[in-house]
């Protein structure tokens, strides 16, 4: 698990840079970058799309259908606008010195916008927000679009994202720049178990035990049915 984050609100020539994870305990994982006010204190210490676009890069051992995503903490307790990503090349994706980083924000090349999601609540009780549905509006049963990788990027929304999303849920409340979230979980499921799945970007082979990496090593090797809590 990463962090990173893209300056300025249209992002231009804009290309990701490394944050910082934010560790907030009970409420999840927040990101601190450049450009964050009040010493990255509140609102700032969130996941958030003021001034820069941040996200959370997620790393699994193997490919995942991620189906839902838990939110610990909103601004206000208002609801949010994400954007959900995955990486459809093999190996890690392109960037150095580390994935994603120095790629161009707006483009997104090897990466699939899986989808823009309005309204997203907090939500700390599995199944969380549903993503990644069989239905171009984002409803339907979580999961059921049967997409996965082994590197997915969870992300607050920007507008300037020129990749089209695969299913789009409360087009109208898309905006930039008063989104601030705290990633608490996702669920999903080993993609290799289910039939007829796109199990897109996969790991190059590595030690079996190696889950979720960066600041977090999660139990999840051989992933279910089950919720998955970021933590630090």
């Amino acid at each position: 698990m990463a962090a990173v984050y893209a300056t300025n609100s249209t992002f231009g020539t804009a290309n990701w840079a490394a944050a910082s994870l934010s560790n907030q305990g009970a409420s999840g994982q927040g990101v601190c970058s450049t450009n964050d006010g009040n010493n990255c204190g509140s609102p700032d210490h969130a996941v958030d799309n003021n001034l820069n676009t941040e996200g959370v890069l997620l790393k699994f051992s193997s490919s995942v259908i991620l189906s839902s995503i838990g939110l610990g903490w909103t601004n206000s307790s208002t609801s949010v606008d994400l954007a959900l990503f995955r990486w459809t090349g093999n190996g890690t994706p392109t960037g150095s010195p580390s994935a994603l980083v120095g790629q161009s924000a707006k483009n997104m090349t090897g990466w699939e916008l899986v989808g823009e999601y309005g309204d997203m609540r907090q939500d700390i009780t599995p199944v969380y927000n549903v993503v990644n549905t069989n239905q171009a509006n984002g409803s339907g049963t979580a999961g059921s679009g049967n997409k996965g990788s082994s590197w997915w990027l969870i992300s607050a929304y920007n507008s300037a994202f020129t990749s089209t999303a695969s299913q789009t849920r409360d087009a109208a409340t898309l905006d930039n720049g008063n989104d601030y979230f705290k990633l608490f979980g996702v669920t999903g499921k080993t993609c290799a178990n289910v039939a007829g799945a796109d199990c897109g970007g996969k790991r190059l082979p590595e030690p079996a035990t190696l889950a979720l990496t960066g600041v977090a090593l999660l139990g999840m090797a051989g992933l279910r049915r089950r919720k998955i809590k970021l933590s630090a």
